[in-house]
């Protein structure tokens, strides 16, 4: 686990040894271990390495193959790699390392780019061939690790975070107002969208091209199974039984091996703990897997809050070691300047900060942390996925009645209310997906000028052609599992894996997600429907699967989730603070939204006659974000 940054002068100018180092300090949490800077000419690399396989200056990074011919820098994991390995031994490749990194350049060496299916991983990598004279950027199927890049006429410069790109100091970026309103709409920066302007986000699963000379491509190597027809791979789906008693072994067994997989690791593994289903069932397939498994958990003061009590009775009852920390509103809010620190761009997910503090929490004892991300967007855990198909059957007769009675009922409907409204208002999918996710849903006015809202038409544009409509046998797949892959497809690679990234490396630890691994995810997909889209009960198969290893009283509770107290804090310690950043922020003076309407809706929220965390926490992150990137950027240029 690492970082990386780079550029190619298309000119054939020399890279600035100077820039490309201060390009690479910007990384220094991601990587504490070690550095490298490596130049030929026109194309520079460089790499923070933070050490997990072969812990000797063997596995120093930029790496080189074949005389020098290709040149890598890598970050992430390949858990198959001593099988990939084991097969170009046997074609004669020989390795002086004992890591991954040697083997993704002796795999590109023997297969080139269709090289990439093979690997089992976590990956971004940045590959130049000398001999081709061509740059290669690639990224793992889900986005699990980051790859940004600014493309110009005369360069490319790529790095693991828009930060590094903004440290080389002679590349400017403006703040992009598109992509502000795509942030405020939807919550997140979905896909290839940046905050910058002129920074682009590489695709999961996508792979970049660009000749010494400035020509560039970009092609999807991997898609979800039953995606329609196009460019990509489609590795074969795991047998997967028609009877849900043998689809559920069938899912055990792929995520048992799939813990077994991330369990290989030169420094100590540990895991993330909250008691919920999904962390449950990777520390208990870890417990199985043998050894000691330590756990880590983060408690709070409140009890409305709290699951460490949960989390602690699985550990004891799985007989696993469990490190627990208790954290109240102080600790939460000095946490706030770490956030803004470590997010290279605005992030509006408010769990980022008892994320941060449970990585610290693991990083004194472990390297390596796994977790149970995935789970929600793979079995089914968000309430709106049974609402949807509670709602599917009635969508197109209700809709016109649905417009009229949101419009009537506003903000004073139940929150449940406003969503069931709202999802049989929207004219399609994509437009219902992305007013779930928005802050803005209980909005009764515009926030932005002319009312642009812009979540359902990206989604449309960029999210809808990835999901099939139909499954292999002709059937319209069911409303909940299109969703779910919505999910799988936007918001866990820009929400949940960049909150999860930032936070991990901001102290120099790893990772991983077993959900993830593809084979999972095919599996997952290839599930039989009452396992995976029951509107009676979200992630049906894995609470079948956890209560093989725990009792019943340890499993039936309600989705609490990472939940911070933004609405109180808003109403209390931030109000002032908060209100202020806004009324005065960029945004406002830009005229990018509408200052009444942001004012309007945070005394409402002040005075409990709304409740508009959601939005008030996205703009004031945005602003903290912005006040911070500005100047040191303006001082540069």
């Amino acid at each position: 686990m690492c970082g990386l940054v780079g550029r190619l002068e298309f000119t054939g100018a020399p890279i600035d040894p100077d820039r490309l180092a201060r390009a690479c300090d910007a990384l220094a949490q991601r990587g504490p271990d070690d550095q490298g800077l490596w130049i030929d000419g026109p194309i520079g690399l460089a790499h923070r390495r933070l050490s997990i396989l072969d812990l000797s200056p063997r596995g120093h990074q930029p790496m080189h193959l074949a005389a020098g011919r290709l040149s890598i820098v890598f970050n992430g994991e390949i858990y198959n790699f001593r099988d990939v390995r084991e097969t170009l031994a046997a074609s004669g490749h020989r390795f002086e390392s004992d890591g991954d990194t040697e083997v993704i350049l002796a795999a590109w060496r023997q297969w080139g780019p269709a090289c990439l299916p093979r690997l089992n991983g976590m990956f971004a990598f940045a590959l130049w061939d000398a001999r081709e004279r061509r740059l290669w950027l690639a990224r793992d199927r889900l986005g699990v690790k980051p790859l940004c890049y600014r493309l110009d006429r005369d360069r490319i410069a790529f790095a693991s975070t828009a930060d590094a790109l903004a440290a080389f100091g002679d590349l400017p970026l403006s703040a992009s107002p598109e992509a502000a309103r795509l942030y405020l709409d939807l919550g997140y920066l979905p896909g290839e969208v940046s905050a910058w302007a002129e920074v682009h986000r590489l695709g999961a699963g996508c792979l970049m091209c660009v000749e010494s000379g400035g020509r560039s491509r970009i092609e999807r190597w991997w898609r979800l199974a039953g995606a329609p027809a196009g460019e990509g791979s489609s590795e074969p789906t795991p047998r997967v039984p028609g009877d849900e008693a043998g689809a559920l072994d069938a899912l055990e067994a792929q995520i048992a091996a799939s813990v077994e997989r991330r369990l290989v690791s030169d420094v100590p593994v540990g895991a993330f703990l909250s008691g919920g289903i999904d962390s449950s069932l990777v520390v208990a397939l870890m417990r199985r897997a043998g050894g000691t498994v330590r756990t880590y958990t983060i408690g709070f003061d409140d009890p409305r809050y709290d699951e460490s009590i949960h989390a602690r009775a699985v550990a004891q009852h799985l007989g696993v070691h469990n490190t627990h920390e208790r954290i109240g509103p102080a600790d939460l809010l000095d946490t706030l300047d770490t956030l803004t620190a470590r997010y290279d761009e605005p992030f509006a997910d408010s769990s980022a900060i008892p994320t941060l503090l449970l990585a610290r929490l693991a990083r004194r004892e472990v390297t390596v942390a796994l977790s149970g991300d995935g789970g929600d967007e793979l079995f089914g855990g968000y309430p709106y996925h049974r609402i949807v198909e509670q709602l599917a059957p009635w969508h197109a007769s209700l809709r016109p009645l649905a417009r009229l009675a949101r419009s009537l009922v506003g903000v004073r409907a139940g929150h449940r209310a406003a969503l069931a409204l709202q999802a049989l208002a929207a004219p399609d999918l994509a437009s219902m997906y992305a007013g779930f996710r928005s802050p803005l849903r209980l909005l009764d006015q515009p926030l932005f000028p002319g009312d642009a809202r812009p979540a359902g038409r990206w989604m449309r544009e960029h999210a809808m052609p990835g999901i099939a409509e139909h499954s292999a046998d002709g059937a319209r797949r069911p409303v909940a599992e299109r969703m779910m892959d919505l999910d799988l497809l936007t918001y866990l690679e820009s929400d949940i894996l960049v909150k999860v990234d930032r936070a991990t490396m901001a102290f120099g630890l790893e990772a991983r997600n077993p959900f993830l691994d593809w084979r999972v995810v095919r599996c997952a997909h290839a599930l039989p429907r009452s396992l995976r889209s029951n509107p009676a009960g979200g992630k049906r198969a894995l609470r079948q699967l956890l209560a093989r290893h725990l009792p019943a009283s340890l499993i039936d509770r309600p989705k609490a989730g990472f939940v911070v107290p933004i609405r109180e804090w808003l109403r209390g310690p931030l109000r002032d603070p908060f209100r202020a950043a806004i009324a005065d922020g960029f945004l406002c003076r830009e005229g990018w939204i509408d200052r009444r309407v942001a004012l309007r809706a945070f005394d409402d929220h002040a005075a409990g006659r709304a409740h508009h965390e959601h939005l008030l926490w996205a703009l004031a992150m945005y602003e903290r974000w912005h006040a911070s990137r500005a100047r040191p950027l303006a001082a540069t240029h």
